[in-house]
């Protein structure tokens, strides 16, 4: 399903099908992958983004907050790319399934976060994809390289 939204944004940008994409302040929204759950989104300035991310996994809680920079794709106008970093804190219920771990652990850890995003001028819709590998270093300690999302927020 990824894969498929992923290579919708991909033709929609380099289609050319006369959208053309706003600048917005505030947007929220659902996230899928990992973790699955909320993000919202603030712009501080034109390039500079807030984000704040809650989701859930291993029936517990995350919460992230990142600071990202936003730079234009020439190629399309509207598309952007994004980078940043940030902290992550919460509780894991249970320990990976990979992993034998004990359960309800703390976690407090960095994020980073690459992405490109997509606004659409007819209606207020962002879509973006983005990769934001995690390392714990307390608690439920490890490298998280896995963290792949997919989101969809309503631009305020």
């Amino acid at each position: 399903m990824l894969r498929k939204i992923f290579f919708a944004l991909l033709l929609l940008s380099i289609s050319g099908l006369g959208l053309y994409a706003q600048n917005y302040k505030a947007a929220v929204g659902i996230r899928a992958g990992l973790p699955l759950g909320v993000s919202f989104k603030y712009f501080a300035s034109e390039q500079a983004a807030l984000e704040l991310m809650v989701g859930t996994r291993w029936k517990g809680f995350t919460l992230a907050g990142l600071y990202e920079r936003h730079k234009s794709i020439n190629l399309y106008p509207g598309l952007k790319w994004y980078f940043g970093g940030g902290v992550e804190f919460g509780i894991y219920g249970q320990s990976s399934p990979w992993v034998y771990e004990p359960e309800n652990k703390l976690i407090l850890g960095i994020v980073g976060i690459i992405g490109t995003e997509y606004s659409f001028d007819d209606f207020p819709l962002n879509i973006s994809f983005d990769w934001a590998p995690l390392f714990n270093m307390f608690g439920y300690t490890e490298f998280d390289y896995l963290q792949f999302g997919v989101s969809v927020r309503y631009i305020l």
